[in-house]
């Protein structure tokens, strides 16, 4: 307790400070706090340097550890821009956060069995809850909690419903997405994370089988729920385009493991797209792949 109470007391300091700088000076922030991250997270930086070599095998050592580094930068930047949205008044997301193919989640939702929104680990996500002030359902996202470390999980997922999220623990996932779906809402889940193998299906990620999660297919296969991705694009300092993808089509009929893998497979197919485009804007510290090959 005593430790959360310290980290957040120093959070909330960074983020006065940070608040009082012209827009200029805020960004280079968020840049300055992810280059010293670079440096100083040596096992991190490792990691996201051979996570970047695993998906393009042929770039060279200097070209990985470039895309490494502005991806932690724009982790820095996005740190700051958590930090200073609530202080974003809501008139001006329209303008600061424009929304692109709507019309893709309002037709998911006149079918009424709910959307599964696949949230990625790419540009900014953790104020995704921007895409839900032009909306007429409220969108829920399933967060991991912080093991042994309430107060901090609390602060934090304080920032993110500051966007217009619902958030709740995915303890018991498989029942509270069900019942999210049949009251026609919109159920984020983020759908890069690694599973742990007993709960996860093999599924090929830029070559390489990962343990990717099963539940979102499953569920949207059981459900017939609209499984529609949904990423941002970053076109400035707290300026983001919302981008909603046509929903990625769940095969029903076949054998049941085989729909699994090739319905995952399609989601990790669709990451890949968006990785290929603005690899720096991908969460690469993340060790998605596991170990290092042997």
């Amino acid at each position: 307790m005593f430790i959360d109470s310290l980290i957040i007391l120093i959070v909330k300091t960074i983020q006065q400070v940070i608040r009082a700088l012209p827009e200029n000076t805020q960004e280079a922030t968020g840049v300055f706090f992810g280059r010293l991250a670079f440096l100083i997270l040596k096992r991190r930086r490792g990691v996201a340097v051979s996570n970047v070599k695993r998906a393009f095998s042929s770039l060279s050592d200097e070209k990985a550890s470039d895309i490494a580094r502005r991806s932690f930068e724009k982790m820095g930047i996005n740190f700051v821009e958590q930090l200073l949205m609530p202080y974003v008044p809501r008139s001006e997301y329209a303008s600061r956060f424009p929304v692109e193919n709507q019309n893709h989640i309002e037709d998911a939702l006149k079918l009424r069995k709910g959307v599964i929104g696949l949230i990625f680990h790419y540009a900014n996500w953790e104020i995704m809850g921007v895409a839900s002030t032009t909306l007429s359902s409220p969108v829920v996202v399933l967060a991991r909690p912080l093991k042994r470390h309430k107060l901090l999980n609390q602060f934090l997922n304080g920032l993110r419903s500051k966007t217009g999220l619902k958030i709740i623990p995915n303890a018991n996932i498989a029942r509270d997405v069900i019942r999210y779906l049949r009251e026609n809402r919109i159920v984020g889940i983020l759908a890069d994370q690694r599973e742990k193998r007993s709960k996860a299906v093999l599924v090929e990620l830029f070559g390489e089988k990962v343990p990717t999660n099963k539940g979102i297919a499953t569920i949207g296969m059981k459900t017939g729920a609209a499984v529609v991705p949904m990423y941002l694009l970053r076109e400035g300092f707290l300026r983001y385009r919302v981008v909603w993808n046509q929903p990625i089509e769940m095969e029903r009929k076949g054998d049941i493991e085989d729909l699994i893998y090739r319905n995952a497979r399609k989601i990790n197919a669709f990451l890949e797209s968006i990785i290929v485009k603005q690899p720096d804007e991908w969460f690469w510290v993340h060790r998605r792949w596991g170990s290092k090959r042997k």
